[in-house]
């Protein structure tokens, strides 16, 4: 299993490329954890060229696990219940919470919900050691309308056979998933599968989550206006310090100033709930135009409104 596996950090990637044990942009300085912002851009840069069909080279780790980018999109509740990196109510309630996973072959230009801003997740096995591993559960090629499903990466009321679980629904391939997909009539992000990429699985996980990849990239100009929809397995609110964010970030190029105003709202509010303080950096996502097309992130001093 990955959990056991991922205790020996030092093995090689696919293609020979080493995992490094503890992420050399975390410094401690006065007390306070200052991530290095151009080295947190240049891993992110690195991760999302990362096209891996697994870790390792192995099929019970999952390439989410040193690869790719896992990022949510965040809006600031207006009652200030809860905070942006924390699970919703919603989600809660549910016991999931929504993520998107960007890599060079699984493009796609628009955020959730067309929001302009949101945080970034560690890939467990590049995170410093003090953070916990969040459960990854299910993907969806596209935006799956998790919240019209009764339960954690189960069926749509309307398609309760095709819907479920892709391996329950007969669907194990990118392949499959796409002629589902592309049955004439109905609602497709309701009727799409999620394929399932829980640790249990073991040597199912990897194939899972890349087919879910190969899917999105085969979708072409479809895929690249809609993102993908990874469900994590809702954590205990109320622990900053703990939680594996990597960078806060907002769609660079806009004329809109509220994306940066809000990120900058988003690392001030995270280090004044840190103790000891951690100062997350502020990066700029580019995204591609076309399914073929590369996202840059790029970290701006300028755009920083906490600094040590």
């Amino acid at each position: 299993m990955r959990k056991i596996i991922g205790s020996l950090l030092i093995a090689l990637l696919v293609g020979c490329s080493p995992i490094a044990t503890q992420p050399p942009e975390v410094v401690s300085v006065n007390g306070v954890q200052t991530l290095n912002g151009p080295a947190i851009a240049t891993q992110l840069n690195t991760l999302y060229n990362r096209t891996f069909s697994n870790c390792n080279n192995s099929d019970s780790q999952p390439a989410f696990l040193c690869s790719g980018v896992t990022l949510r999109v965040t809006l600031k509740d207006p009652a200030n219940t809860y905070k942006v990196w924390d699970p919703s109510p919603q989600s809660i309630e549910s016991g999931g919470v929504s993520f998107s996973f960007l890599r060079a072959d699984a493009n796609f230009g628009r955020l959730a919900w067309g929001y302009g801003n949101g945080y970034i997740l560690y890939p467990i096995l590049e995170a410093p050691t003090d953070k916990i591993d969040l459960d990854y559960l299910c993907s969806y090629p596209m935006d799956a309308y998790t919240w019209f499903r009764s339960e954690v990466c189960g069926p749509h009321k309307d398609y309760p056979v095709q819907s479920q679980l892709c391996q329950n629904a007969g669907v194990t391939t990118a392949s499959q998933w796409l002629s589902v997909w592309n049955i004439a009539g109905g609602n497709p992000y309701e009727r799409q599968c999620g394929f399932d990429i829980r640790d249990e699985r073991n040597s199912l996980a990897g194939p899972a989550l890349y087919q879910s990849l190969l899917a999105k990239s085969q979708l072409g100009a479809i895929g690249i206006n809609e993102p993908n929809e990874v469900i994590i397995r809702t954590w205990t609110a109320g622990q900053p310090n703990k939680l594996p964010i990597m960078a806060f970030f907002f769609i660079a190029g806009g004329t809109d100033p509220k994306p940066l105003a809000d990120a900058q709202y988003n690392q001030r509010d995270f280090y004044n709930a840190t103790i000891p303080k951690i100062v997350v950096p502020i990066i700029r996502l580019t995204p591609a135009n076309s399914a073929t097309g590369i996202a840059t992130f790029t970290y701006v001093a300028a755009d920083q409104s906490v600094t040590q």
